[in-house]
């Protein structure tokens, strides 16, 4: 009977302990059921990615945008730059034909050479106003490099629009053997013979050059004497300019007072709009020219000296001077491609301390659809830091003005870079670039000084009064 009770005094206490726990319990859900629930996070938004489809030329202006896209994405991670790769000989046709169908997702950013600008006008944006309001300092751009392709200029209205920022430099470059003009003993018997300094840095003007041509192939010194380009099929109006500057530069008939002349007309124009070199000053370079071609090239009957011949033949040792571009310095120096001359080679301005502009030029679309994206990448492509690391990266020359101050820091390429400064500033020797200059007025001038280099038309007054007439009526149809 005692354990009966006890059992009994236990299970009381069981039953006791149970309903304690499901008060207690039910207590804590009463408690849980009293807390507000916790809001449900709002998921952090994915921020948008602007893409920017930007046009460059593989092989020419490609890598200096690579770099600098992959440093731009590496900073502003929203922002995605999409190169659309083309060639030198159809990127125009590609940026022309998406502008003309308002082809907003087409294209943001278009590059161009120099001669291209005309005809790449009307497909892009002013930037005018987008300069002043991102206060982008202009100033860092030589003018006359500005004038080769970046601006256009309306002669009716006489207002100047910015439509793209170069990103790179090309200049005419007067190239020598070292070892020829450094000689003492030549030196003293040119001097000797012609009163006038044996070195082409100190050379005043064409005549000078031609002088050296006789001496030294006349001494059997080199073969060729001053390499010059004589092709018609586009670069006597290179040449010609680069001659005509030295008479254009000291007339004001000629330049109404500028130095490089109106934007895009540059020096074959006046400040009027007409043809300016139909004249004696014309006469005189023409004359000059066909006189540097019998020197120092093989006759234009025979051989033409194109872009690409301007460097090879250079390079075989065979000319003693080379009158080509900034890029060709890499190759002239570079043991491997070119063993006869590296090491040998020194550069100089033009006779009288000037020259002519090359290069590319980068603008936004029309039918952008981020032009403020598209300005801010730009703005930083031609920051003096990128153009800096671009060289570096692939000997891209700068044409910003603080990009070269800096390269000139480095003892190894100070000489090469302060050159390279210097006929930034003076590139004013530039042909017209017009949105008719490849269609028209190129095949016509350089048709017409053909036929005087090479003997079919005797007068080099008639043969530029040939170009000036046909440009004249081409102009008045605009």
């Amino acid at each position: 009977m005692q354990k009966n009770r006890s059992i009994s005094k236990i299970a009381v206490a069981l039953i006791v302990i149970v309903i304690i726990i499901i008060a207690g319990v039910g207590g804590y859900y009463y408690y849980l059921s009293t807390i507000p629930p916790k809001p449900t996070p709002t998921p952090t938004p994915t921020p948008s990615v602007t893409t920017l489809n930007v046009v460059v030329v593989g092989g020419w202006n490609q890598q200096t945008v690579q770099t600098a896209a992959n440093d731009y994405m590496a900073l502003h991670p929203n922002v995605h730059i999409n190169l659309i790769i083309t060639t030198f000989s159809n990127y125009l046709e590609k940026e022309e034909v998406a502008e003309s169908q308002a082809n907003a997702s087409s294209y943001d950013i278009f590059t161009w050479s120099p001669t291209s600008s005309g005809p790449i006008a009307p497909y892009v944006t002013p930037l005018n106003s987008m300069i002043s309001q991102y206060n982008y300092n202009l100033s860092n751009f030589a003018q006359g490099m500005l004038s080769s392709g970046a601006q256009y200029y309306n002669i009716t209205s006489k207002q100047t629009t910015v439509i793209g920022f170069p990103i790179d430099t090309s200049i005419y470059t007067l190239y020598y053997l070292k070892n020829i003009f450094n000689n003492a003993t030549l030196a003293s018997e040119f001097q000797s013979m012609y009163k006038v300094p044996f070195n082409p840095n100190d050379w005043s003007n064409w005549t000078e050059v031609i002088w050296a041509d006789q001496f030294l192939t006349s001494h059997n010194i080199t073969q060729y004497g001053m390499v010059i380009d004589d092709n018609p099929g586009h670069g006597m109006i290179d040449a010609f300019p680069a001659v005509f500057y030295w008479w254009y530069r000291s007339n004001s008939t000629l330049n109404g007072g500028t130095l490089g002349g109106l934007p895009g007309y540059n020096i074959m124009f006046t400040t009027s709009g007409q043809p300016d070199f139909a004249n004696a000053q014309g006469v005189a370079a023409l004359q000059t020219y066909k006189q540097l071609i019998q020197y120092g090239d093989p006759s234009p009957n025979v051989e033409l000296i194109t872009y690409s011949t301007l460097e090879s033949l250079f390079q075989t040792g065979k000319a003693a001077m080379d009158l080509g571009w900034t890029e060709y310095a890499a190759t002239f120096n570079n043991s491997k491609k070119s063993p006869a001359i590296a090491g040998n080679v020194g550069a100089a301005l033009l006779p009288g301390g000037y020259t002519e502009a090359g290069g590319s030029i980068m603008g936004i679309a029309k039918y952008a659809s981020n032009k403020t994206a598209a300005f801010q990448f730009l703005e930083f492509l031609t920051s003096n830091n990128e153009a800096v690391k671009a060289f570096y990266a692939g000997g891209f020359i700068p044409t910003e003005l603080g990009a070269l101050k800096i390269l000139e820091a480095n003892a190894t390429i100070s000489g090469f870079i302060t050159e390279q400064y210097k006929g930034t500033l003076v590139a004013y020797a530039n042909p017209p670039l017009l949105s008719i200059s490849s269609t028209v007025l190129v095949p016509e001038f350089n048709y017409a000084i053909n036929n005087y280099l090479t003997g079919t038309t005797t007068n080099p007054l008639t043969a530029l009064q040939t170009a000036a007439s046909e440009w004249s009526h081409a102009m008045s149809l605009i």
